[in-house]
């Protein structure tokens, strides 16, 4: 697996936009900054899907970002953005729909524990903006 850049500050542009844009097949969007520590902490064994480990996301295919931001219902002043299309090509996958908080639940799957080798990669995948609808 390749990273295709550093993490760019938030709110700030980058190589991972780039792709975003001209390879959007399904947005995938956490909440807050998707840095390696939070990504560690948040990759866990799926309480309701035997063998999925992974951490939750919101996606649905066809959704722009600023519906799935709606629908996380997230309270972080920032969220986090990648596209189904960037996570594979780095050997990754998402899970919809899975069990969860928000209407468009999805579960990135990642090995649990996650290696801080792999959070930093994941971490590179997304880019930070701000979020549209913070609030409870």
């Amino acid at each position: 697996m390749r990273s295709i850049g550093g993490a760019p500050a938030p709110g700030t542009p980058g190589e991972a936009i780039s792709a975003a844009r001209t390879d959007v097949e399904q947005y995938v969007v956490r909440a807050g900054l998707a840095r390696p520590a939070p990504l560690i902490v948040g990759t866990t064994p799926h309480p309701l899907v035997p063998g999925l480990a992974g951490f939750s996301v919101q996606s649905a295919p066809g959704l722009p970002v600023e519906k799935l931001a709606r629908a996380g219902r997230y309270p972080h002043p920032w969220i986090s953005v990648t596209t189904v299309v960037i996570l594979r090509r780095h050997g990754f996958d998402l899970v919809f729909p899975t069990p969860g908080k928000g209407a468009y639940h999805a579960t990135v799957r990642a090995p649990c524990p996650l290696p801080a080798d792999i959070a930093v990669l994941l971490s590179d995948l997304f880019i930070r903006r701000r979020n549209p609808h913070p609030g409870k």
